[in-house]
């Protein structure tokens, strides 16, 4: 089978397919799709990095938790792909930076007789155009963490990276995208969409809230019998025996408060 195919990076995140460990070729897809279109300076947590276009940027343990395999298996996944002259890899400071030799060919078309390089051609169609002209206007980084998104809450993109772009977090892009996960679990309906939980900072309440190794609010009350019924303000609220409670979500002694 030979050609090729346009594979947006949303696929990863589509709601319609079942979440699974990932054979090989979805992992090397997903390298293709989340590699840097351009050269760039991201942060990733505490660390300012140089990222070339085809270099894709994350810590192996990220890696194992998206693929859902052990982090020795993907050591040994980027080795093969190394020996195959595939990538080539850096480690610093916990950060691993994989480079997809030969990136271009999987942006452009080749010439089978002559290995030229050759852009495809984009109908005139305004539509179409104006589709082309999005592409690439997105960090690396920002589409790693929107990636990372509920598929539910991805709305707003443009607006998110805007919040994404002036946003002063000290994280990992994995770190971060676990503060939203676990933000949209904690929240269900009324989880903050991705640009107002960015403009508001709200990854410094979810690192508060939960400690790591203790369990969260949400928790120690289901544990006593209440059931959590959503979150308002700096309120968690609860019902249990037909009654509603709030306790505030930062309070240590847990102190509830029957809601009037």
């Amino acid at each position: 089978m030979s050609g090729y195919v346009k594979i947006s990076r949303a696929i990863f995140g589509h709601g319609m397919f079942k979440e699974e460990p990932y054979t090989e070729t979805q992992a090397w897809i997903w390298f293709i799709c989340g590699a840097s279109y351009r050269n760039d300076t991201v942060r990733v947590g505490h660390l300012i990095v140089d990222v070339k276009r085809g270099e894709y940027v994350a810590s192996i343990r990220f890696l194992a938790k998206k693929f859902k395999w052990t982090t020795s298996r993907v050591k040994r996944f980027l080795d093969r792909l190394t020996r195959g002259k595939m990538v080539t890899t850096k480690a610093t400071q916990g950060i691993t930076s994989i480079n997809l030799l030969n990136y271009d060919e999987y942006q452009f078309f080749i010439q089978p007789a002559t290995h030229k390089q050759i852009q495809p051609r984009i109908k005139t169609d305004t539509n179409i155009s104006k589709e082309v002209n999005k592409i690439n206007i997105y960090t690396s980084q920002f589409e790693l963490f929107w990636s990372n998104i509920p598929s539910k809450m991805r709305k707003g993109k443009g607006k998110a990276y805007k919040a994404f772009k002036k946003s002063k977090y000290e994280l990992t892009i994995e770190e971060l995208s676990e503060r939203y996960r676990k933000h949209h679990e904690l929240n269900g309906e009324f989880t903050k969409h991705p640009a107002t939980w960015l403009n508001q900072e709200c990854w410094l309440d979810d690192e508060v809230q939960e400690t790591k190794g203790q369990p969260t609010l949400k928790d120690r009350m289901e544990t006593l019998g209440y059931k959590h019924t959503g979150r308002f303000g700096d309120y968690e609220e609860f019902i249990k025996d037909n009654k509603k409670y709030k306790i505030h979500r930062f309070d240590k002694n847990a102190t509830i408060e029957l809601d009037s």
